[in-house]
């Protein structure tokens, strides 16, 4: 039987049984002519009643040319749309899309991020949510901490212990540049504290203001006690902690910050700071700060340490 303008048509005589519990719709001569005269897979699936993916595989099988990697225009323009209309991730639109045009989920995908079409931040479906966070629930409900630190913190000598760990981790692998400074960040016994100190500027200050609270020009200073969170910003500088806090006699304060490099984020953090706690009192102490006091500082307060940063 023949139609659409010589095309071969199935016919009931010729449906061949492949495998048990399979069929084969359409012999290889039918699949071919119809292949050769309507150049997709997918329409000539629907004209023999059959799947575009075995359609393509049995013409993969008889050695015959398809295009499988390139769009035609029209696809090209489905595809475009598609992307621009947006959809969420675990909503089912993307297969059901795919399956419309014949093609895998992956392809689409490779061809939508070839383009640019592709969301990097296109949202989770409700459902999807609701099943992840049910999953998480159980896991956690039904399993230890994965690195047993349910209910537990890291210490600031394990948070020390850490960084140290990656900075010589990344020296090893040639992936550490200090060139603009030797920022000498240690262990270091100031007064009553032990602390560890970023940068050599940041211990000297430190020892400063040690100085002033036994001259009794202050109550006190506290190192790093204390993170501002800037709840409205949701990208970026999210946070900032300041140098130093320091009690004054009549229990007001002040932050100090120690910064011998400004680059864009720590200015970012400065910024928000002064924004979004307006009611803070925030002294910075950078390099002529130093330049000025070192030849005073070294001769009137012990252990004072000289050089760069």
């Amino acid at each position: 039987m023949r139609s659409l303008d010589g095309i071969l048509m199935p016919k009931e005589s010729k449906i061949i049984k492949k495998n048990p519990g399979s069929q084969k719709k359409a012999s290889d001569e039918e699949i071919t002519s119809a292949y050769i005269k309507l150049k997709s897979c997918k329409k000539v699936a629907e004209l023999f009643g059959m799947c575009s993916q075995s359609i393509h595989e049995r013409l993969k099988k008889l050695d015959l040319n398809i295009p499988v990697n390139s769009l035609n225009p029209e696809e090209k323009e489905l595809i475009s749309k598609f992307y621009q209309e947006g959809f969420k991730t675990g909503d089912g639109k993307l297969k059901s899309f795919a399956e419309d045009l014949g093609r895998t989920q992956a392809f689409i995908c490779r061809y939508a991020k070839s383009q640019g079409l592709t969301n990097l931040k296109r949202s989770l479906c409700e459902d999807l949510k609701k099943n992840s966070a049910a999953s998480m629930k159980k896991w956690h409900s039904e399993n230890d901490h994965p690195k047993g630190m349910l209910g537990k913190k890291h210490s600031p000598e394990k948070k020390a212990e850490r960084s140290m760990k990656m900075v010589k981790t990344q020296r090893e692998n040639g992936n550490y540049d200090r060139s603009h400074g030797s920022w000498k960040s240690d262990w270091r016994t100031i007064g009553d504290k032990t602390k560890y100190f970023r940068s050599l500027w940041e211990a000297n200050y430190a020892r400063y203001l040690q100085f002033l609270k036994e001259k009794g020009q202050i109550s006190d200073w506290l190192h790093e006690p204390e993170t501002f969170w800037f709840l409205k910003i949701l990208r970026g500088a999210r946070s900032y902690l300041p140098d130093f806090k320091v009690i004054n006699l009549d229990g007001s304060h002040y932050w100090v910050e120690v910064k011998g490099w400004m680059d864009d984020r720590s200015k970012t953090k400065l910024k928000r700071f002064a924004k979004y706690f307006s009611k803070e009192k925030l002294e910075l102490i950078q390099a002529p700060w130093f330049k000025k006091n070192n030849p005073i500082m070294r001769n009137i307060i012990p252990e004072w340490e000289i050089g760069s940063r």
